[in-house]
C-alpha cells in the first residue's frame, strides 16, 4: 500500500472499479502516482491519460511508467482551465480523476465542463480534496467544502454521487455524468 501526500493510492483506486481496456484522464497528475496505478488496473488494453500543466511533473510521470514498463500512459501538458484543455476527443473516457487540484483552479467550472465532455454517457469523474477543518494542506480558504464540491458538480451536469474513502485529510466522491 503507497501513501503518498496521506491517500492511500490503491485504496482509493480499488474503490473506483478500473477494469481492464477502461479509460481515464487523470487530471492535475502531479507526479503520477495514481496515473501508474490506474494503468496497472486497466491492463494493456486501457488508456491513461496524464495531464497536468507543469512539464517537469509529466516527466516524473514518463520516468515511473518506462519504469514500471507501463506503455499505455500518455502525457499531456495542457491548462485544463482552457474550453478543450485536455486535447482529447468528446466522450472517450471512462472515468476522469481529480485529486487535490480544484483549490488550486480558478475556473472551477471550466475544469469540470472539460471533464464532462470528454467522459462517455454514464461517465464518472472521482474527485477528492483536502478536508476544509484539518490543519495540514493548502490554505484553507482556498478549499471546498463537501456541499461546495457536490453544488458545483451537479451544476455542471453530473449527478447519482456516492463518497469514495479518501483517508483521514481528505474526502471524495464519485459522480455519475447524466
Amino acid at each position: 500500500m503507497e501513501e503518498k501526500g496521506f491517500i492511500n493510492i490503491d485504496k482509493v483506486v480499488s474503490q473506483l472499479d478500473v477494469k481492464s481496456g477502461m479509460t481515464v484522464a487523470d487530471f492535475g497528475a502531479g507526479h503520477g502516482f495514481f496515473s501508474v496505478a490506474f494503468a496497472k488496473s486497466a491492463g494493456p488494453s486501457g488508456k491513461i491519460f496524464a495531464i497536468d500543466i507543469l512539464p517537469q511533473s509529466l516527466e516524473a510521470v514518463r520516468s515511473r511508467a518506462r519504469l514500471d514498463g507501463l506503455f499505455i500512459i500518455k502525457t499531456i501538458e495542457s491548462d485544463l482551465e482552457r474550453p478543450r484543455g485536455s486535447t482529447l476527443d468528446d466522450g472517450i473516457c471512462d472515468l476522469v480523476f481529480i485529486a487535490n487540484v480544484l483549490f488550486q483552479v480558478k475556473d472551477k467550472n471550466g475544469l469540470i465542463n472539460e471533464a464532462r465532455r470528454i467522459l462517455k454517457p454514464n461517465g464518472e469523474l472521482a474527485v477528492i480534496e483536502w478536508k476544509p477543518y484539518i490543519g495540514l494542506g493548502p490554505q484553507k480558504n482556498l478549499r471546498l467544502s463537501e456541499e461546495e464540491l457536490k453544488t458545483l458538480i451537479d451544476a455542471n451536469g453530473f449527478g447519482e454521487s456516492k463518497t469514495l474513502d479518501a483517508g483521514s485529510h481528505h474526502f471524495g466522491y464519485i459522480f455519475k455524468k447524466i
